[in-house]
């Protein structure tokens, strides 16, 4: 479709989220488009990485950047951005997707020649790196409601097997589906296919491009991987409370479908229950498998803080006989000291002692008094013989 200002306006609404290795290539296709006549509102829901600072970085006056200062969900984005837009076609696209370069053109030209309110394509799974992935639990469900599809021709039996539209950002709409159905419903999980079945119900007619103009991406923090339980049980709480409008076709069938999904909750609350009281007795008899091992390692828990108490009290008098041990040596010291000191005392008075004989000795006094008393020491010695 040319690029001419009286092509109809579409306005293409991104929400983003913490998807700043993503969001570049996701604008980037939106901006990119074979169709020119767009606008893109791009709404950053409060992101802690670098979304904002990839959106900023864009120099197309068709791009409209808002940013929230606190987080407020999905639903609530895109309620915002739906409230924002002036075009007369609507499209969706997810901060971590890539659109085709003719996905809005190829788009419009569907909506034009059916007569449709809403069109999705067929989608190519892509890894973080944008590179396909060809096997994979979402490309085989994927395949199998697009099959449904193919086979009956009929939406109310395809959307009630699955949601072949399998993510918001599949959906290129008219103003006028937008205010038939109106805002997204606070769902964590499938506010998409909740908001295509209340269309459904509004009588709005789909439709269908059987070329893979979507690139839905495929990363760790995607939402169709992050609690699947949950996700089944919204789900099914959804399809209870929309299959009473959605296949009641008068007041007599809506009455009976409402006490078929009465049964579906009991059903759902049995399963539950169940559910619940099976993992009870497993982990009942798991804990008694593991009651005695319990004990066997609670009694070598006792052993084990008794040796520890038993080592304890071996290092205490160790540590006892050390201090008494540095003691004795302190003291044996203290003696070593007081010893060396009386003998170094006892030889400086035994020099002396020395030094005073060897001065006597070598006195004239005491030579002339050797001499005079030798006959007195000649007498002693030889009566000392006689004795």
């Amino acid at each position: 479709m040319p690029n001419t200002q009286t092509a109809p306006l579409v306005s293409v609404l991104m929400p983003a989220y913490n998807h700043a290795p993503y969001v570049r290539a996701a604008a980037a296709s939106v901006l990119g488009q074979t169709y020119g006549n767009l606008e893109l509102i791009a709404i950053d829901d409060a992101s802690s990485d670098a979304t904002w600072n990839v959106l900023q970085s864009f120099e197309d006056e068709r791009l409209r950047r808002y940013r929230h200062d606190a987080n407020q969900g999905a639903h609530a984005t895109l309620n915002e951005a739906l409230g924002m837009a002036r075009g007369e076609f609507v499209a969706i696209i997810n901060s971590d997707d890539v659109f085709a370069p003719d996905r809005i053109a190829a788009c419009l030209q569907t909506l034009h020649d059916t007569g449709a309110d809403l069109v999705g394509s067929d989608i190519v799974l892509i890894d973080a790196a944008g590179e396909p992935v060809p096997e994979h639990w979402w490309v085989r469900a994927f395949s199998d409601l697009k099959r449904v599809w193919m086979e009956t021709g009929d939406w109310h039996a395809t959307m009630l097997h699955g949601n072949v539209f399998m993510t918001t950002s599949n959906c290129v709409f008219r103003r006028s589906w937008l205010e038939a159905v109106g805002d997204f419903r606070d769902l964590r999980y499938v506010l998409d296919y909740e908001w295509l079945l209340r269309g459904l119900i509004k009588d709005r007619r789909l439709a269908w491009l059987d070329a893979p103009l979507l690139h839905y991406r495929l990363h760790e923090s995607n939402t169709i991987s992050e609690r699947p339980l949950a996700a089944n049980l919204e789900c099914a709480a959804m399809l209870r409370a929309l299959v009473p409008q959605l296949l009641g076709g008068n007041a007599l069938e809506r009455v009976r479908l409402e006490h078929l999904a009465a049964q579906w909750a009991r059903i759902e609350q049995y399963q539950g229950e169940i559910w619940a009281t099976l993992r009870h007795e497993a982990l009942a008899a798991k804990e008694a498998e593991l009651f005695p091992l319990i004990a066997d390692r609670d009694a070598w828990i006792v052993d084990r803080d008794a040796w520890i108490a038993e080592r304890d009290a071996w290092i205490a008098e160790r540590e006892q006989l050390i201090a008494r041990q540095a003691e004795w040596i302190a003291d044996r010291d203290r003696w070593v000291l007081e010893r060396d000191a009386r003998i170094a005392a006892d030889q400086a008075a035994l020099a002396l002692c020395r030094e005073e004989k060897a001065l006597l000795e070598a006195s004239t006094s005491y030579r002339l008094g050797r001499t005079l008393t030798v006959p007195v020491r000649w007498v002693r010695g030889w009566l000392a013989r006689w004795q």
